[in-house]
């Protein structure tokens, strides 16, 4: 069996290690589904693992070396035929996946820095509260998570191939379902979110 070309292997090493902080995320934010509080608490008690001057720098790093991989790769299979269902599915996940991390990232980061606010619980609720905000962030967060879960779905396809049987359509529908409990969540479907003043500020200076 040929080995993996370096790019590939690269990028699948770096994957590797990037799923283990994104799907700790995501199940973070599954705990939402006990309240903002609960929300809040286990962000706060995660966040010190990450949010430090030594491991974030290398976190951000990581992520953007993984994006570069991943549009060469990408513009790579772009062009080649016979891509069939589950090269299309990871062609267009990596895509928006790209896309999805350097805006929600950036946005973090700068919401952080330059204003000065806690990215916390009430502020990704605000985005799926508020209108008109909520009606282009539910399917953009929506699409987020679902590409994550496709994206894993096809590794495992491409890398297991017919031995890998349910499993990339079983991951495809846990990412549906881990999509809707969080933005249930966020989204106020579950319980009521009051949000405070500061959030609704904040959106006020995007003329909002």
């Amino acid at each position: 069996m040929t080995s993996a070309p370096p790019l590939v292997r690269a990028h699948r090493i770096l994957a590797a290690g990037l799923a283990v902080f994104i799907l700790g995320h995501l199940a973070t934010h599954l705990t939402a589904v006990m309240g903002p509080q609960a929300h809040v608490a286990v962000l706060k008690a995660t966040q010190g693992l990450y949010r430090n001057p030594f491991v974030e720098p290398v976190l951000i790093a990581a992520f953007l070396v993984q994006i570069v991989i991943g549009a060469r790769l990408l513009a790579r299979r772009w062009g080649q035929s016979e891509k069939g269902f589950w090269g299309w599915a990871q062609l267009l996940s990596g895509g928006y996946l790209i896309a999805f991390i350097l805006l929600h990232s950036s946005a973090a980061l700068m919401t952080r820095h330059v204003f000065g606010m806690d990215t916390d619980f009430y502020w990704a609720a605000a985005t799926v509260n508020l209108a008109p905000f909520k009606y282009g962030f539910l399917p953009y967060y929506a699409l987020g998570v679902m590409s994550v879960f496709t994206h894993l779905a096809a590794a495992v396809r491409f890398g297991w191939g017919e031995r890998a049987g349910w499993a990339p359509p079983a991951l495809i529908a846990l990412g549906a379902a881990v999509a809707a409990v969080i933005l249930a969540s966020f989204g106020g479907f579950l319980y009521p979110i009051d949000l405070p003043l500061a959030n609704a500020a904040y959106f006020e200076k995007f003329g909002f």
